[in-house]
């Protein structure tokens, strides 16, 4: 019972293994860390073409595995040639995991060619390659550039386009002379308000000393007659 149990428990894992194989195969890079310590794919490893016959890779894999067996050969080299030896013939001998290691090994090949869109590379195809920016020169509609082309710059007959570097020293000049303009205004006008300011006090001060001087020679009781006097013209204005 237990070596029929051990059969069937092997049986399984092979069939298990064999719907899967696919997955060990997804990348041609990851297929064998002694092919890549050698820097061969498996047909290299076997020394045959990929044009080869299954019967050409059994009777090579025979030859090499027996030139570099690890019982006659004790060279660290020959065994890591022996074990990429046998993870090839594992790949190259199954029809269904020689076509998939083909076409990685095909696609890995085709590199895809760059193309340039404005300051944007991809390898996308061409003709796949949908990008829009009107703020790219070769992107934009030039309907109206071309239309407009023999039509004044600016808008004014006879005024050509200016360089840039022109634009930029107006554009400097204009700021230093509204700079110094605007700085003149605020200083004449702050010196106007100063002397305004100025008059008004030479005036009050003039007039507070001719009303101190009349009371002081009036006396207080001409001042406080005086007083009375403006109350009641006051009354009688109301």
């Amino acid at each position: 019972m237990q070596s029929d149990t051990g059969k069937h428990v092997m049986v399984g894992r092979r069939l298990l293994m064999g719907t899967c194989a696919w997955l060990r195969y997804t990348n041609p890079c990851a297929f064998s860390t002694q092919s890549r310590i050698l820097h061969q794919n498996h047909y290299e490893v076997l020394g045959l073409e990929k044009t080869c016959s299954p019967a050409d890779i059994r009777e090579q894999f025979i030859r090499l595995s027996k030139e570099c067996h690890p019982d006659t050969n004790s060279a660290s080299e020959c065994h890591k040639q022996f074990v990429a030896i046998n993870e090839a013939y594992s790949v190259l001998s199954k029809p269904g995991l020689r076509r998939a290691y083909d076409s990685e090994l095909q696609a890995r090949r085709v590199i895809p060619e760059m193309h340039t869109y404005g300051d944007i590379k991809t390898n996308a195809p061409m003709g796949n390659v949908v990008f829009q920016d009107d703020s790219l020169w070769e992107h934009r509609d030039k309907t109206e550039f071309y239309r407009n082309k023999d039509r004044p710059y600016y808008g004014v007959k006879g005024v050509k386009k200016l360089p840039n570097s022109y634009i930029a020293a107006g554009t400097v000049i204009f700021m230093v002379v509204g700079a110094s303009f605007y700085m003149y205004i605020a200083k004449t006008s702050s010196d106007y308000t100063i002397e305004q300011l100025n008059i008004r006090d030479r005036l009050a001060s003039q007039h507070h000393s001719a009303v101190r001087q009349r009371a002081l020679a009036n006396g207080n009781e001409v001042q406080m007659a005086l007083l009375r006097q403006r109350l009641e013209e006051s009354e009688h204005k109301k």
